[in-house]
């Protein structure tokens, strides 16, 4: 084994903290109430410190509420808690965002939906403020978005909007735009999405890249769901951005996974610590040279 792959074994790295964005595609009580839906999504909770649902449509919070239970019975590293906004739409359809959060690890700062003015959204941002469990990061805003698709583009310009009322708001420069964005494919073509404001300015940083696929079904390849990062000490942070295969990862059928939702959840992970500023001590370097001769044979040192 290298010496700096046995360095990663022995010393690690500073435990990060997963933010994610789901869209549940139609939440409801009777959805979660159906056994295996509710294990699966239980399991993908229980990946992230925070996590923004979107699509929840269940208007008694029952929904919620009986997803928390389950989530709290299966992984011991909550409690969790919750914050909804309210139902948000411009017709009878109506949807919720939901935070769902790791109450040991960040708490709710503030919160508040965006006064839309003009109507440019239809479900407006519900924006809220964590604490952070960072020295380097105290707190940050996140500021998820569902767009229609009928006007991704218009949404999506207006979301710059947002980020400066929130900016302005909380006085804070470290903040996560993120959601299903319906950022690709036939909603957004590519000449269009590099012409948004939110690309064209270099402070803001699209974690999910353009090529990754957010999407369950076999038969399309789009990068609908979004994380985008903006101030330096956030994007100083960051570790890895992915989007979570969970049917691969749980071994579900395409047919199986899609009673779950047709969108994988995205995640970023941000360490506590700012790793690219942080170097290693003589110590910590020296320590797998000086445990080289109590490790087997197989781990020694390779050409």
């Amino acid at each position: 084994m290298h010496c700096s792959a046995v360095l990663l074994l022995l010393v690690g790295v500073a435990e990060a903290f997963r933010i994610c964005a789901f869209n549940a595609q139609r939440l409801t009580l009777a959805k979660v109430a159906r056994e295996h839906v509710m294990d699966t999504l239980v399991r993908i909770l229980a990946r992230c410190d925070i996590m923004v649902l979107q699509e929840v449509v269940d208007s008694s919070g029952s929904a919620v509420s009986l997803l928390l239970r389950e989530l709290n019975r299966f992984d011991g590293s909550g409690p969790y808690s919750s914050l909804s906004s309210p139902l948000l739409g411009r017709s009878t359809y109506m949807e919720k965002y939901v935070y769902i959060y790791r109450s040991q690890k960040t708490q709710v700062l503030d919160h508040y939906v965006y006064d839309d003015k003009d109507d440019l959204f239809a479900r407006e941002p519900f924006v809220a403020k964590f604490t952070l469990p960072s020295k380097v990061l105290p707190s940050l805003v996140l500021v998820p978005l569902h767009t229609t698709p009928k006007a991704v583009e218009k949404e999506l310009n207006a979301l710059y909007d947002v980020f400066l009322d929130v900016s302005q708001h909380w006085q804070s420069e470290d903040i996560i735009l993120l959601g299903d964005f319906n950022a690709d494919c036939t909603s957004l073509p590519k000449k269009r999405l590099g012409e948004l404001v939110l690309r064209t300015r270099s402070d803001f940083h699209w974690a999910i890249a353009d090529g990754e696929d957010t999407t369950v079904r076999a038969s399309t390849h789009c990068a609908y769901d979004r994380i985008v990062l903006h101030g330096e000490r956030c994007q100083s942070l960051l570790r890895m951005a992915a989007a979570f295969n969970f049917p691969r990862t749980f071994q579900l059928t395409e047919e199986e996974a899609l009673n779950i939702s047709d969108h994988y959840s995205v995640e970023v992970e941000l360490s506590r610590a700012a790793h690219k500023i942080q170097p290693l001590s003589l110590a910590t370097l020296l320590l797998p040279l000086l445990l080289l001769p109590f490790l087997p044979p197989q781990m020694g040192l390779v050409a």
